[in-house]
């Protein structure tokens, strides 16, 4: 079926607001004030909506009073985004559930409070597969993701959460329903390409438009099967090297073909040495890179993937290809994704001792082009060590340029020092072609390294755009712009 790709109007009747459904009660309250970053918020009322209706009604109500809305997922985020400062939350966590699914044309319509591996468990009966892989799928919402853009380790392949949005779903605050459309035609030379359609300018929009209320996804085929590896090196430099070279075969479609490329430096190996687990990184390895391969099932099409990647570390100066460990069945991969997975619980954990003296976690999200990422790499680590940071961790997305550096600050003076790295870095990547944040959003933690992202042209912009949607400026304050 033909759809409109222009913005159409679902309900201009506002739902009913029941007086009633906004909860105040503090112990209630107090479960909303915190998320998986180191923002505090202070909501004073909450609503959680069933349906677009009554999240309309709402909105349009908080216009009339004036009144602060911040939109909230399940308060997985790292940026404080889902966190109000002020004024009231709206959660999605009632709307949740798959609404349709069209098997032959690998399209879905979900409600945003849905968990994202719940979603993708569900389609996966039906032989889809909804690539955005966030690590915190169990836990986040389809919603959430799609407010900040969200990707994860699968993204070198796949691409981020925008790539598979076909139409969003919102309630905005003069109370009605809009849902806006990827333009279907091939083609398209009408106006501002960036405003062709406005589904890329909700995703990542970080609830500063409207409010998600439902999100319909492209899918696509599921991989008859995958192989996993996690590959050692005895020096980051030969990491990134391996990972550079992985990434010219693939682009050459000779040789090995990555759906993910991720790095784990000698820190992290230290605490995958300390799980309980019979994957033991060798002494000798300063580094890693988890990798994955889809691949047909036929026992000769495993054999023919793990050869190609037996050959590019063989040829990889500084491997270690005697120890790489090989995951081609499920229990195993889930137990190398789990020896992953603890290498940020673990780091998460440490940087909560030490807030009681102003230090903690400190995670950047920042990107490179992939040409600039060893060099700039190089350059961080020497300023971390002059800034006498010690407790360093490299690990993420190298593949797309994208490693996250976690710096566990003890107290408020290495915090400091810290802080000025981390600005350092971000002014850096943007200077090189890259971004402030690559996959969590800027919410509030970021906002004020957002200068070195946009121009000043850019963000006024922006601004318009969001004065647009939202004239009373009621809609998540402190995310993206300054409240």
């Amino acid at each position: 079926m033909v759809k409109e790709s222009k913005a159409t109007v679902q309900s201009e009747d506002p739902g009913p607001v029941d007086s009633s459904a906004l909860v105040t009660d503090p112990d209630v309250l107090a479960g909303y004030r915190r998320d998986a970053s180191p923002v505090i918020g202070a909501p004073e009322g909450l609503l959680r909506p069933a349906d677009a209706r009554e999240a309309a009604g709402w909105l349009a109500e908080a216009a009339a009073r004036g009144t602060a809305v911040t939109a909230c997922g399940l308060r997985t985020s790292t940026t404080g985004a889902g966190l109000a400062p002020h004024g009231w939350t709206m959660s999605c966590e009632r709307m949740t559930g798959l609404v349709d699914l069209d098997v032959d044309g690998r399209v879905a319509r979900v409600r945003p409070g849905t968990v994202l591996r719940e979603f993708k468990d569900e389609i996966r009966h039906a032989g889809l597969l909804y690539p955005p892989d966030p690590t915190s799928e169990r836990e986040c919402a389809v919603g959430g993701t799609v407010a900040c853009d969200a990707s994860g380790a699968r993204t070198y392949r796949y691409g981020p959460t925008h790539r598979w949005v076909r139409s969003v779903e919102v309630a905005l605050v003069d109370g009605t329903v809009r849902r806006f459309r990827r333009p279907g035609a091939d083609k398209d030379a009408a106006g501002f390409a960036a405003l062709r359609n406005l589904v890329d300018l909700i995703c990542g929009s970080e609830g500063t438009l409207g409010f998600i209320t439902e999100v319909e996804v492209d899918l696509a085929p599921l991989p008859e099967t995958y192989s996993a590896g996690l590959a050692f090196f005895r020096t980051t430099a030969d990491a990134l090297a391996f990972v550079g070279a992985a990434r010219v075969e693939d682009r050459a479609r000779a040789g090995v073909r990555p759906r993910c490329l991720e790095l784990l430096d000698g820190g992290c190996l230290d605490i995958m040495r300390a799980q309980d687990t019979a994957i033991v990184p060798p002494r000798e390895a300063g580094a890693a890179v988890f990798f994955e391969e889809e691949h047909a099932l036929a026992q000769d099409a495993a054999m023919a993937t793990m050869e190609a990647w037996w050959g590019l570390l063989e040829r990889s100066p500084g491997s270690l290809p005697d120890d790489t460990v090989i995951a081609d069945d499920p229990a195993r991969q889930d137990e190398l994704r789990r020896l992953r997975h603890a290498v940020p619980a673990t780091l998460n954990e440490e940087g909560r001792t030490y807030e009681a003296d102003g230090g903690r976690k400190i995670s950047t999200d920042w990107a490179v082009p992939f040409e600039a990422l060893a060099p700039f790499m190089a350059e961080a680590d020497r300023r971390l060590d002059a800034a006498a940071v010690e407790r360093v961790f490299r690990y993420g997305h190298v593949g797309n340029g994208h490693p996250h550096y976690n710096l566990l600050v003890r107290d408020a003076d290495e915090r400091r020092r810290a802080d000025e790295v981390v600005a350092w870095m971000c002014e850096e990547a943007c200077r090189l072609g890259g971004t402030i944040t690559a996959e969590h959003g800027m919410g509030k933690v970021k906002l004020h390294h957002a200068h070195h992202r946009f121009d000043p042209l850019t963000q006024a912009a922006m601004r318009a755009i969001k004065d647009r949607f939202d004239p009373a400026g009621i809609l998540a304050p402190g995310n993206l712009f300054p409240s």
